[in-house]
C-alpha cells in the first residue's frame, strides 16, 4: 500500500480513537477501537498500521497507539 493510503488510514484512526474518548477507562476504549478496525477494515489495512507502528514509522496518540498493539 502507499505512503497516501497509510496516511489515510492513521487519519482515520484518530478519528475512530477520538470517537471513543468519551470513555475514561483508556484501556476499554482502545479495546473498542481495536474491535471497530477489525470489524471494519480489511487485513491489509490492519496489517499496513500495524507494521507501520511496530517498525516506528508513525507516531500515534496513545490511545491509538494502544488500539493498534491490541490488532498485533
Amino acid at each position: 500500500m502507499s505512503s497516501h493510503e497509510l496516511e489515510h488510514a492513521l487519519k482515520m484512526l484518530e478519528q475512530i480513537t477520538a470517537n471513543f474518548a468519551w470513555d475514561e477507562d483508556a484501556e476499554r476504549a482502545a479495546a473498542a477501537v481495536a474491535a471497530h478496525i477489525k470489524r471494519f477494515w480489511t487485513p491489509d489495512m490492519r496489517r499496513m498500521v500495524v507494521q507501520a507502528l511496530a517498525g516506528g514509522e508513525v507516531e500515534l496518540s496513545p490511545r491509538a497507539a494502544r488500539s493498534v498493539r491490541l490488532l498485533a
